[in-house]
């Protein structure tokens, strides 16, 4: 009888729990320790009188077993908890996230922090105008404080995490620190998805900006209000920094120059003239100075120069003690490359500054190895120090050493992370460049298609195509060369419709391949067709 009344004691706790009710952890807690004390009570009694001359060892052994399946029961329930609710899903372009602030150190109480943050959302929102802001700081937490140090491996990947299920177009957060005195330092940060810079993945990650000092801490209402205040106006700069983002990622770096130059001192925007906030005037002209370049990169050749001056002098605009001063490097360097390749860039030979891609060669060996990069930044820094080196061997500046192929190889062999697998295509199109210096078409047709398979860009496409065509024809393989034409070709006009490309291109695609049948042709013999 005592057993039973204990089981059912202990059953029906455990069965109103599990539909719903809740009694309190300390009256689930004795019911459930009177429950199990009576009704193990009345089983070790019955154990005893039948275990009775038992062999102590089978005792010990069948209290072992019991034991044991107990444990194993309780792990095995646990891991039926129901998961957590999904988080909401953000679905505009421009949608903003705000992952809270984390505090480091002693005095920070986590729950007036996110009060913070989602007052802070709420503020915020009555800015940013055709924006959803939403609070994520009480649904997700992310190891913010992680960003004080150089490795924050963690906090990338629960980022990676979180933007696949929120799909937030950027993130805003903050670290707050005991400053001096008792003063409070709240330092903004920024997050850029790694598919908003896909032609530049080592912009990608998170940014952290200058330390905002409150006077009094969170307690006080007053400071507090007036350091939501602030972050707001620090923050009013988004709309436009979305704005560029999304331009670059259509391949419109014109528009996106424009909404960018918006947010510099004396360009309308009430971005932040201090070096604080979350969009940071370094990180505007880090940005800058890419979509410069793409502008430089498809303009006509006439104000090429004057672009790239343009964007090297945003580089330099960001100083050496600036957080973010290895992207300006790996950013200057490749500035530096183009400029060597002249007027008419080309890497033959007679056509190239030797000494500026010397430089531009050094900077990437360096930063390619340096621990203080992130592991996608120096992946980069791997793929544009092949890229140079294969320009400087072409221009027979100097031998092919291996230094390509070990570059190359370090990226094609990257674990496949967000921002990898584009550089992973890059990587093995210039291996295909690499082996046609040798005569070695089939190697090369191999990477080209390696980087097909990786590459879902329009006009990458259409060149990458329109470059297998051309190694096919040196194989007088006229059948893979007219399907590969054809494709680079309906590549190309969805990139010209898309605005990623100059219509005049298409031109260029057929009179150039009608070249090289006509070459090939003759090179191949009567015998050929195509």
């Amino acid at each position: 009888m005592v057993a039973g009344i204990s089981l059912s004691l202990a059953a029906s706790l455990a069965l109103a729990s599990a539909l719903g009710a809740r009694p309190g952890r300390a009256a689930t807690f004795v019911g459930v320790l009177v429950g199990v004390s009576g009704f193990l009570g009345s089983v070790s009694q019955l154990l005893r009188d039948r275990l009775v001359g038992v062999p102590r060892w089978k005792r010990v052994a069948f209290a072992t077993g019991i034991v044991g399946i107990f444990i194993g029961a309780v792990v095995l329930l646990l891991s039926f908890q129901a998961p957590p609710p999904p988080l909401h899903r953000l679905t505009g372009p421009r949608d903003v996230a705000v992952v809270g602030f984390k505090g480091n150190g002693p005095g920070q109480d986590q729950r007036v922090l996110d009060d913070v943050s989602a007052t802070f959302a709420h503020e915020l929102s009555k800015v940013l105008q055709d924006t959803t802001v939403r609070d994520y700081a009480a649904e997700y937490s992310l190891p913010l404080t992680e960003l004080l140090h150089h490795d924050h491996h963690g906090l990338d990947t629960r980022t990676k995490k979180f933007i696949d299920q929120s799909n937030a177009a950027i993130l805003l957060g903050g670290i707050v620190t005991s400053g001096d005195a008792g003063q409070t330092l709240v330092r903004p940060a920024v997050y850029v998805r790694p598919d908003q810079v896909v032609d530049a993945p080592e912009l990608a990650g998170w940014y952290i900006g200058g330390p905002l000092p409150m006077d009094a801490g969170w307690q006080s209402a007053y400071s507090r209000r007036a350091m939501v205040s602030e972050l707001v106006q620090r923050a009013r700069g988004l709309a436009d920094f979305t704005s560029a983002l999304d331009a670059w990622r259509q391949g419109n770096a014109v528009q996106a120059d424009r909404a960018l130059a918006r947010l510099l001192p004396g360009g309308g925007s009430p971005t932040s003239e201090s070096g604080t906030g979350f969009v940071t005037p370094d990180l505007v002209h880090l940005f800058r100075g890419h979509t410069l370049e793409d502008v430089a990169v498809t303009d006509p050749e006439n104000v090429r120069r004057s672009e790239l001056d343009a964007a090297r002098a945003e580089y330099l605009a960001i100083a050496d003690s600036s957080p973010i001063r290895l992207r300006a490097q790996i950013s200057l360097a490749y500035n530096t490359y183009l400029q060597a390749l002249g007027q008419h860039p080309s890497c033959a030979p007679g056509t190239v500054r030797a000494a500026e891609l010397a430089e531009a060669a050094a900077a990437f060996r360096r930063l390619a190895d340096d621990p203080a990069f992130t592991s996608l930044g120096r992946l980069k820094a791997s793929f544009d120090l092949a890229q140079v080196e294969f320009c400087r061997v072409s221009a027979e500046l100097v031998t092919d050493d291996g230094t390509i192929d070990r570059a190359l190889r370090r990226v094609r062999e990257a674990r496949r992370t967000e921002g990898v697998k584009e550089l992973v295509a890059l990587a093995a199109s210039v291996a295909a460049q690499h082996e046609v210096m040798y005569e070695r078409y089939d190697a090369a047709i191999s990477y080209l298609r390696q980087a097909l398979a990786l590459e879902a860009r329009f006009a990458l496409r259409a060149l990458w195509e329109a470059e297998l065509a051309g190694f096919a024809l040196a194989q007088c393989d006229f059948a893979t060369a007219a399907t590969a034409h054809q494709e680079s070709l309906r590549q190309l006009n969805s990139a010209i419709r898309a605005g990623t490309a100059p219509k005049e291109r298409y031109e260029t695609y057929r009179t150039d391949y009608e070249h090289q049948l006509s070459e090939a042709h003759a090179t191949c013999g009567a015998g050929s067709s195509g």
